[in-house]
């Protein structure tokens, strides 16, 4: 039996359209796969990128990635990224109140960065400081020790008043168990103000320093005070606050650069909102 291939059999089969058909048809299958290949998105995470997530899981667990670990940390970013890509590409971006928030905020960060803020002068921060020198007043700051009467506690008022008879002549005196701290060493009178109300913060504003007075009524109850010390409201100079100044100075002046870049942007964009005049 002769296996030997017959050359007159491989001219004929050239010959035939079919084989070139074929021969057509597999190259042109390549062609389209290598095409298709070619036009497929890239997801492409650099060194720069692979770097930072490696630094910023080494800050979360206090040590270095193992290899298996870093794959991990690739994988779960290329996976991210895919989820991202698809979900934009099927369009539920739109209409999600929370991805149009986040997006606005990205926009106004990147339109900070963009801005080139002037830099104040000494002469703009001291007309600023004149005009806003209340609020760097620092409060009033007292150390005082009480004795708690619980207004649950019946002729709350007329004990308190007995107790502060015996304290000014000496005598141990014994209140209410108290939530709150029983002396303070040193604290502001605005943050009285907020924890036991006005009546109380003014007695620590007016009352004598070193001696017991009362009663004073809060939400709690009476209170006995001995005010141990009080520093009055002090505005500190431009020089203390300066860097406090020129923070506020630029806060505003982001502020209105802001604005002026929203009005750019509505210019460029026609408004229609439903039901509101033309």
């Amino acid at each position: 039996m002769n296996l030997e291939p017959d050359p007159a059999l491989w001219r004929r089969l050239l010959r035939e359209p079919l084989t070139h058909f074929l021969v057509m048809g597999v190259a042109l299958f390549f062609i389209v796969a290598a095409v298709k290949d070619a036009r497929r998105p890239v997801v492409r995470l650099d060194s720069s990128e692979l770097e930072q997530l490696v630094s910023y899981w080494q800050l979360q667990m206090q040590r270095p990635p193992t290899q298996a670990e870093v794959k991990a940390i690739i994988s779960e970013r290329v996976n991210e990224e895919l989820l991202a890509r698809e979900a934009l590409r099927l369009g539920m971006d739109r209409n999600d109140m929370i991805i149009r928030r986040r997006l606005a905020e990205k926009m106004a960060f990147a339109s900070e960065d963009t801005t080139s803020l002037p830099q104040p002068t000494d002469a703009d921060l001291k007309a600023l400081y004149e005009k806003t020198s209340a609020q760097y007043v620092v409060p009033a700051q007292v150390a005082f020790r009480q004795v708690v009467f619980s207004g649950d506690r019946p002729n709350a008022r007329v004990t308190a008043q007995a107790a502060l008879t015996a304290a000014v002549r000496g005598k141990p005196v014994q209140g209410d168990p108290f939530v709150l701290p029983l002396s303070y060493g040193g604290v502001g009178v605005d943050d009285l103000l907020r924890d036991y109300g006005p009546n109380f913060a003014k007695a620590m504003e007016e009352g004598p320093v070193g001696a017991w007075s009362g009663p004073v009524q809060s939400p709690y109850g009476w209170h006995l005070i001995e005010i141990e010390s009080r520093k009055p409201r002090s505005v500190p100079s431009f020089e203390a606050v300066k860097d406090q100044v020129k923070d506020t100075y630029l806060a505003d002046a982001r502020k209105r650069a802001n604005s002026d870049f929203l009005v750019k942007l509505r210019k460029r964009y026609r408004v229609v909102v439903a039901g509101a005049d033309s």
